[in-house]
């Protein structure tokens, strides 16, 4: 199948548009850009200044994005983070407890009240990752919860963080590419301010 530059050039301005429509809340509330990330920036802020840690979560490529990141804010914006994905911690507390409740019962164990949570699911209904956001909130005061989710608007994941960026998109590669960039994006706001 040979493809022509224009159907190339269309993909990619489709891409690009997914990116650039994102939407943005603080709680169940829209906001614009420049209030979200100022907004997020400032809880980054906080969470170094009282020496908080930062945690990532997410399954399969957010999974990896969520490693990604922990290594980059560690290094980057001297943030101390983790990705709580590690096989045989994740399993052993999916075997022993079950799948939904795996992040869940793995923060409760190693949060502190300060820490913050950047939770990570394409389609925005993971049980897991939406168990984890709400329990983060429940049972950790001063605790940001940022979610970045896509596919439905109504996806249960935008409605549970502080902070929720929303992909208007159903696929699968656009959502996991948006949300890698726009947490490079944060990084890197982070780093340079």
């Amino acid at each position: 199948m040979k493809l022509s530059v224009e159907e190339i050039e269309q993909r990619v301005e489709e891409y690009l548009d997914i990116v650039r429509m994102a939407e943005y809340s603080k709680g169940n509330k829209k906001t614009d850009a420049c209030h979200w990330f100022s907004g997020v920036l400032e809880e980054l802020r906080k969470l170094k200044k009282r020496k908080g840690r930062l945690f990532f979560i997410g399954n399969g490529a957010s999974s990896s994005i969520a490693s990604h990141f922990a290594a980059d804010f560690t290094k980057r914006a001297g943030i101390p983070a983790f990705s709580n994905n590690d096989g045989a911690l994740l399993t052993c507390f999916s075997n022993d407890i079950s799948f939904e409740s795996a992040y869940s019962e793995i923060l409760k164990l190693i949060m502190n009240e300060g820490d913050g949570l950047i939770a990570i699911s394409s389609s925005g209904k993971s049980p897991n990752i939406i168990n984890a956001a709400r329990m983060v909130k429940k049972n950790f005061r001063g605790c940001p919860v940022i979610t970045l989710s896509g596919f439905r608007k109504d996806n249960p994941l935008r409605r549970t963080g502080d902070y929720n960026l929303y992909l208007s998109t159903n696929d699968y590669g656009c959502a996991e590419s948006g949300h890698a960039y726009y947490v490079h994006l944060i990084l890197d706001l982070f780093s340079t301010n």
